[in-house]
């Protein structure tokens, strides 16, 4: 292979690698459930939110993320949700106050934004609860899977290890973290001057806020974008919409769902005679971000 050639096929490589590393891994179809959203409920009040680019092509443009997500520090718990979905949520409750008597309410990707706002992922999905050493996730499944999941399991944030590299975001001094977290190995840049133990979805632990982290392979990637204080409300679904599971079975499902979405959401062919014929498969590639 000659110079010329090799370039090209780096820089074409590169520009692969870049791409699948910035765009939501499913083809699922996000979910037009939550009807149930015009009946969330305040469970506490956070006074401080930071908001996180996910997968962010540009930082400054948040139609270039994959999701804003947002972390609430509440009185009695934190919270780590879609700031996107949030809005849809909020769009949607005020357009069912608007229209009382209709039957339903239209699906939340009308007003959705990011790089591809109606296309499902775990990670916009979900909500991620924290309260003292218990981590319950609240988890929306895509189109096709009617019982959203909720677990629970112990939290205590990673095993990290400092370092002594340091850098600046959103003008607080960082400093440098590594571990290595259910199969992958992560950076992470966090804020010693506010003492706040947590970070963007479950990541945690480090003695301030997690500013910014990314696998080592920069397949995630979250970057804070801003810090807000104010009044927050904490919202969570009907306890009774959620169906109660484990992590393992409710991780199972999403990668079901990631790997082979139609299958998954029990998709058939019609056949010319009008029965119904075989479930439709369409394998997808996918890298999740817990490997165990």
């Amino acid at each position: 292979m000659n110079m010329k050639n090799f370039i090209f096929t780096f820089i074409f490589v590169s520009v692969c690698i870049s791409t699948n590393a910035q765009w939501k891994q499913s083809d699922a179809d996000a979910s037009g459930m939550h009807n149930t959203v015009v009946r969330r409920k305040a469970i506490d009040t956070a006074n401080l939110r930071i908001k996180y680019a996910w997968g962010a092509t540009d930082i400054t443009q948040d139609s270039t993320y994959l999701d804003c997500g947002q972390l609430l520090i509440g009185q009695r718990m934190t919270k780590y949700s879609s700031w996107f979905v949030e809005v849809a949520d909020s769009e949607r409750v005020q357009w069912a106050k608007m229209n009382p008597h209709a039957q339903s309410v239209p699906n939340g990707t009308w007003w959705m934004r990011g790089k591809k706002p109606g296309i499902w992922s775990e990670y916009q999905y979900s909500n991620i609860f924290i309260h003292g050493d218990t981590l319950n996730e609240w988890a929306v499944m895509p189109m096709g899977q009617e019982w959203p999941q909720r677990y629970e399991e112990k939290w205590r944030g990673q095993e990290w290890t400092l370092q002594e590299d340091t850098a600046s975001f959103l003008g607080h001094q960082c400093q440098k973290a590594i571990c290595r977290w259910r199969g992958r190995d992560y950076i992470a840049w966090f804020a010693p001057d506010i003492p706040i133990s947590r970070g963007p979805w479950k990541f945690g632990g480090l003695p301030g806020l997690i500013m910014k982290i990314h696998d080592v392979d920069s397949l995630y990637v979250f970057e804070a974008v801003s810090i807000e204080k104010g009044n927050f409300p904490i919202w969570q679904y009907p306890k009774e919409e959620f169906m109660k599971s484990t992590r393992q079975k409710t991780w199972k499902l999403q990668q079901a769902f990631n790997l082979n979405y139609p299958k998954t959401a029990g998709r058939r062919r019609f056949n010319e005679d009008g029965t119904i014929g075989d479930l439709i498969s369409k394998p997808h590639e996918y890298a999740p971000l817990e490997l165990e």
